[in-house]
């Protein structure tokens, strides 16, 4: 049996982890980028690097935060792996890059924005900044789909040998973005704080996403 030891939801009604709000934005920080630079400072995190990801990597890192909160973050991590879900892909960096290149009069092709045209930078990421050494893998799904999930997290920490998974959804639209992510492991026993564990179940999933 596999164990969830924490979750985390981003929405634009704020930041929660394992039910308790961490971050509720000002009414007016909005476009997305205002809401992740507040929650960004107001989480007190120190990683410079964050300001020139995309938005999908920024939603995905900042659930990261904390969840990983307890580790230390210089040891490597050879039996942790990330596997993350969406239904958009890349869509929203890739709308950014389609910019620089639609006219031809005005055409500025940005390498930065082409980086992120790819959705399984924001496991790249996140593992860059955590030592995370284990397998990294992003699905596209067409919808949050606990029981799919489930299985194939379960699968990382069984036959794959992974102890720990960090996992979850990350959607990101030009109009709004849905995160989802939980810890999780083979063991039992507390990782990063005294919270009791709950079973990797569809059914706790659907319970703590819901």
């Amino acid at each position: 049996m596999n164990y969830i030891h924490g979750y985390c939801t981003i929405t634009p009604k704020g930041v929660r982890l394992n039910g308790t709000t961490c971050f509720v934005p000002d009414p007016g920080h909005f476009p997305m980028r205002d809401f992740f630079a507040a929650a960004y400072r107001c989480l007190q995190i120190d990683y410079r690097k964050f300001y020139k990801m995309d938005a999908l990597s920024k939603l995905g890192f900042l659930a990261s935060e904390c969840l990983l909160k307890g580790f230390d973050r210089e040891q490597p991590k050879e039996d942790m792996g990330i596997i993350l879900f969406n239904r958009s892909a890349s869509l929203e960096a890739d709308a950014a890059y389609q910019e620089t290149i639609r006219d031809e009069e005005n055409f500025f092709p940005s390498p930065a924005e082409f980086v992120y045209t790819l959705p399984n930078i924001v496991t790249g990421e996140i593992a860059i900044r955590n030592k995370i050494f284990g397998e990294t893998m992003f699905y596209v799904l067409p919808a949050f789909r606990p029981e799919t999930i489930c299985d194939i997290v379960n699968d990382a920490l069984t036959a794959i040998g992974m102890r720990y998974v960090l996992a979850g959804w990350t959607e990101v639209d030009s109009h709004t973005f849905d995160g989802r992510m939980f810890l999780c492991s083979t063991d039992n026993e507390p990782i990063t704080d005294k919270r009791s564990s709950l079973p990797l179940t569809a059914g706790h999933l659907t319970e703590l996403f819901r």
